[in-house]
């Protein structure tokens, strides 16, 4: 019989060889893993492209209506909608922007083109769409991250904020190596503004999923490669993720009125009612920006933050649209002597935010 002592080299041998084992057998587990994840992972890649094309079923709807956080009328409205024209898998699908545009933009058309509904409900169906599509652009938009100007599309738009607070949005011209070509500031008389070269400015972009950005440039240069010139400024490359609103807003430049507020109340506790009377007095003023959740506008009134207001604007350009909202702040522009009003709406008909929602997504 054959006794090992502890410590001799014949065991020393047989440890040695009792870890190699041990070694290769974990590694050739731990490669089995792997090459197992790359399988499920390729199978379900293919698997998701063939979802794709699978007709929307009601257990898609329900899982939609968990990912997006859908009423139950938000959901029953989609699933009539999918029951109807056997739309294409919108949980995979709605991920993909150009598709989420086509499809919102496709049902909007068809609801206003459909003869058969009365305004009432066509007004309570367009609620409906814009709000899951508000909802479908916010979720989206968490998922949005540029990191370089380079990346703006060409054709596209940045908004360009003064040292005086006023705002100039400015087509992107080209995106070329050593910087954007943008289209040179313009006021609302039509005149140049210029910033001076070598200085630094602040443009903000912001992504159809509402998502906003800030970039930190230098105007390079103006340039007359085309009849209107252009102003150049270097690339930016640490964009900073900015979070502006809930709703997606535009710029725009209309006329518009206003007026003064008077609010009462009456009765008490869940019986209290707030009733907003517009004054008499109207004054004029410019609408700049434009979302469901409010607006700016620009006076030659310095009106304090905190003062109620009702507004008279044409959101389409040919109905007059009322809504009463509240200044939540004021900024003052000393060279041109105006003021900007940012003012959130307390008071908007359905009617008139299906106008706001079909003016921001551009449904013409």
């Amino acid at each position: 019989m054959l006794f090992l002592l502890q410590g001799s080299p014949l065991q020393a041998r047989q440890d040695k060889s009792y870890y190699m084992a041990a070694i290769i057998a974990a590694g050739i587990a731990v490669l089995a893993i792997l090459v197992n994840l790359i399988i499920q992972a390729a199978k379900r890649n293919s698997s998701s492209g063939r979802d794709a094309n699978k007709t929307t079923t009601p257990s898609i709807i329900n899982r939609v209506a968990a990912i997006y956080e859908l009423s139950l009328p938000e959901k029953d409205f989609l699933l009539k909608i999918c029951r109807k024209k056997k739309i294409p898998n919108l949980e995979v699908n709605l991920r993909n922007e150009q598709f989420g545009e086509l499809f919102f933009s496709e049902q909007y058309h068809d609801l206003k083109e459909n003869a058969d509904i009365s305004e009432d409900e066509l007004q309570n169906n367009l609620a409906l769409l814009f709000s899951i599509h508000q909802k479908v652009d916010n979720s989206l938009r968490s998922l949005s991250n540029l990191t370089s100007t380079s990346n703006f599309p060409e054709g596209g738009t940045v908004q360009y904020y003064s040292d005086n607070k006023e705002q100039f949005p400015l087509q992107i011209l080209s995106v070329q190596k050593d910087g954007l070509w943008l289209s040179i500031p313009r006021d609302v008389l039509n005149n140049e503004v210029r910033p001076p070269e070598l200085s630094k400015i602040n443009l903000f972009y912001q992504t159809k999923t509402n998502t906003a950005y800030l970039a930190s440039v230098r105007v390079l240069r103006y340039q007359k490669t085309t009849d209107s010139g252009e102003m150049v400024v270097n690339h930016c490359n640490n964009l900073q993720r900015y979070q502006r609103r809930q709703y997606k807003r535009i710029a725009i430049n209309r006329t518009c009125r206003f007026s003064s507020v008077k609010v009462t109340t009456g009765g008490s506790g869940e019986n209290a009612k707030i009733t907003y009377t517009p004054l008499e007095n109207q004054y004029q003023g410019t609408l700049l920006e434009l979302s469901v959740g409010g607006c700016s506008i620009l006076t030659t009134m310095n009106i304090k933050p905190n003062q109620y207001i009702h507004l008279y604007l044409s959101v389409n350009g040919l109905d007059e649209d009322q809504i009463t909202g509240i200044i939540v702040n004021t900024d003052v522009s000393p060279e041109t002597d105006r003021y900007v009003l940012h003012i959130l709406f307390l008071k908007v008909s359905k009617k008139t935010r299906n106008r706001i929602f079909t003016k921001v997504y551009d449904y013409v």
